[in-house]
Formats: C-alpha cells, structure tokens, sequence
C-alpha cells in the first residue's frame, strides 16, 4: 500500500497535478473550523459547508472537541491573518 501512495506521489509531481491546488497559506474566508478527523469527513465536511481548498483553516481532532486550546489552536488561528503582529 505505501509503495502505491509513493508511486502515484511521484507522478503527481512530475505532472505538477499539485498547481491546481496553489493558494496561500492565510484562509480566504477568514474561517478557523473545528472538526472531528473522523475519515468520513474529508470529502463530506467541505461538501457540506461549500468550501474549498483555501477557504479556511481545518483543525481535526478526536472528538472535535479543544480541551486546551494552547498552543497549536491558537497558533493555527493567529497564522490565519496575514496582520497578525507576532511582537
């Protein structure tokens, strides 16, 4: 199964499939949504809500739920403006 993934990677470069996806680091909505990583939401979630690749920035956790929102939560929500003032 790796071997497959790595394979078909390879080809995704070489075949810069990757350009479509292009889009910068900050969400174009100004979104951070909170999820479960459960797998049937990959597809379904975006779908759902009519968002893209770009839109808003995706915290998966078990549960969906923050218990302790430092620090990855908060960084993820402070890299998500292009204003923000790290000092």
């Amino acid at each position: 199964m790796i071997e497959e993934m790595l394979q078909y990677n390879k080809a995704f470069v070489e075949s810069k499939a990757y350009e479509k996806y292009a889009t910068s680091k900050y969400p174009d909505k100004k979104l951070a949504i909170v999820t479960c990583m459960d797998t049937r939401l990959v597809e379904l979630l975006p779908a759902a809500l009519g968002i893209k690749n770009g839109d808003v920035k995706m915290i998966k956790v078990a549960s969906g739920t923050i218990t302790n929102p430092f620090p990855s939560t908060q960084l993820c929500v402070r890299c998500s403006s292009p204003s923000t003032n790290w000092a």
